[in-house]
């Protein structure tokens, strides 16, 4: 079985041999069609620090495929294609093992394999949109941060009334802005856009992680009785923030990352479909996996023309 295994950053070996994983209870096996690099799969490609460092197929999780075995309890038939998260995140396998429970049969005939990995980030942001409510009408929601998962939260937040405003220093087409819902494209950091002293945001949602820093711009953003939605992904398990600002200014606080997939994989799907011409756009680079060293580096250099990076399931270079 075809299979990568890192070995050091950035650095993979291609495996012609691997053996093949079996699935135990409750998982199934999958054959990759498409996978998409995450912002959190970074800091696991960067080192081997991460204890499943080295593991075949790790480390990557936006994935989609076509089932080899069959689950009756679920009805999961072979040959469905389905979003399935590799276990442990070992996903770049010729075959990988997955939960059932992580699993979605894509009923988009439609959707290529490519956008369909889509529906695990939509999954989450629509999870963490459900915690600000559904009519969000005249609030004004600042996004820290115009990767795939600001651009998705605006996109969702602004079909459901917001006014967005987006900061990132990385200039994006305003044809994307403006499809994503964003009104004003802050070019510059979170800390410089606090400074200025802007109107407070009712909400602020933070969706670039791997640090501390603006999840504090984040609280200095927003003004009394207002929302603070963290979403970026942590590095480290202990934060340090202004708490008397917090307090203060009477903020709430919610941290959102992992749904339960089942309730929001089929409403991520449905959401896709519907603005597909749009969601589509994030879909900016395609490596086969094989070159999945250079896709990581690429996607390692923050670009105004990148956004999501697909990897395809071709294990042959011609």
């Amino acid at each position: 079985m075809h299979a990568l295994q890192l070995k050091g950053p950035f650095d993979f070996d291609h495996r012609t041999d691997a053996p093949t994983p079996q699935p135990g209870p409750g998982q199934i096996s999958v054959r990759l069609a498409a996978a998409a690099i995450c912002g959190s799969d970074m800091p696991k490609v960067r080192s081997t620090a991460d204890p499943r460092s080295g593991t075949t197929g790790f480390p990557i999780h936006e994935c989609v495929g076509y089932l080899l075995d069959a689950d009756p309890a679920t009805g999961l038939r072979p040959g469905s294609r389905v979003l399935a998260m590799p276990v442990q995140e070992q996903g770049l396998a010729e075959i990988y093992l997955a939960d059932t429970a992580a699993t979605h049969t894509v009923a988009g005939d439609h959707l290529t394999d490519a956008q369909a990995t889509l529906i695990q980030p939509i999954a989450t942001v629509l999870y963490a949109a459900g915690k600000l409510g559904a009519d969000l009408t005249g609030r004004r929601v600042t996004v820290l941060g115009l990767g795939s998962i600001g651009l998705l939260a605006a996109h969702v937040l602004s079909r459901r009334g917001a006014v967005v405003t987006g900061v990132d220093p990385i200039h994006r087409d305003p044809a994307i802005t403006a499809a994503f819902g964003v009104i004003h494209h802050v070019r510059d950091t979170a800390a410089a856009w606090a400074r200025r002293d802007p109107e407070p945001a009712e909400i602020c949602l933070e969706a670039v992680g791997h640090q501390q820093r603006t999840l504090r711009d984040a609280i200095t953003l927003t003004g009394h009785s207002g929302t603070v939605l963290a979403m970026g992904v942590p590095d480290e398990p202990d934060y340090v923030v202004p708490f008397e600002t917090l307090l203060r200014r009477n903020l709430t606080l919610i941290g959102s990352i992992t749904p339960p997939w089942q309730d929001w994989f089929g409403p991520a799907e449905d959401y896709l479909c519907r603005h597909l011409d749009e969601l589509a756009l994030l879909l900016t680079h395609r490596f086969t996996v094989i070159d999945v060293a250079a896709a990581y580096q690429l996607y390692d250099r923050p670009a105004a023309d990148r956004l999501k990076v697909i990897l395809t399931a071709d294990w042959t270079r011609s």
